[in-house]
């Protein structure tokens, strides 16, 4: 069972990807306490992440060989 920080978490990273939309709270609720769940259990190879500031590897475009 998912902690209720994880939970608040994940709904807040819902929220701000929705662009802050009011009245959502519920449903961002929801969803988190789903993925929480699932990541708990296993069923997720890796972590879902709407957090930009985890994403890993280039961000930058690749450039094409001047050579």
């Amino acid at each position: 069972m998912p902690n209720e920080h994880e939970i608040r978490e994940l709904a807040y990273y819902l929220w701000i990807s929705e662009g802050k939309p009011s009245g959502q709270s519920d449903r961002h609720w929801q969803i988190a306490t789903k993925m929480a769940a699932e990541q708990k259990s296993g069923r997720t190879a890796t972590k879902t992440s709407t957090d930009p500031s985890e994403v890993k590897g280039t961000t930058e475009p690749k450039q094409p060989d001047q050579t």
